[in-house]
């Protein structure tokens, strides 16, 4: 501290900076304890967290445990106002994209539809009016069929296949 700064500057600051780490490591990473975030948070330079810490700033970004691609319940962020990173593991689950003029199809690993349908709804488009998730068939419904090829245009984008 220079003399300028009061402690709760500092505290808001360092308060924000945490929760903002938290949600990226949430969003790049699979974390089935809490524990876990806690380490990766120590890792990052915050050193003095405790686990109590933790589980309000889950609570705050909304956080839910859910299972991952491969079964594993994890921590996920569910509502998010910056974009959800695809890493290759999940990019990996998709086999194909396609149309038939009136639904989009995305073909992914059995397991894997689920999961990919909720980075598609995490990521509102105007011409994406929603998702049918089963196993591994995800249907997405279009907006408008006239401009299907935007919608699957979209879709692709949102799970960073563009």
């Amino acid at each position: 501290m220079n003399g300028h700064e009061s402690p709760g500057i500092i505290s808001h600051y360092c308060e924000k900076n945490m929760t903002a780490v938290c949600k990226r490591l949430l969003q790049t990473h699979n974390y089935s304890t809490q524990d876990h975030i806690r380490d990766a948070l120590i890792k990052e330079g915050f050193d003095d967290i405790s686990q109590s810490t933790v589980s309000r700033l889950l609570t705050k970004l909304k956080i839910i445990k859910a299972p991952n691609v491969y079964g594993k319940r994890v921590y996920c962020v569910t509502e998010t106002t910056n974009p959800t990173y695809i890493d290759s593991e999940i990019a990996s689950q998709i086999e194909f994209v396609t149309h038939n003029n009136l639904v989009i199809v995305v073909k992914t690993h059995p397991g894997s539809a689920q999961l990919i349908a909720r980075i598609i709804d995490l990521h509102p488009h105007q011409e994406i009016l929603g998702t049918i998730a089963g196993n591994d068939t995800i249907m997405v419904a279009p907006c408008h069929i006239d401009r299907i090829s935007d919608c699957e245009q979209a879709v692709c984008l949102s799970l960073g296949m563009i």
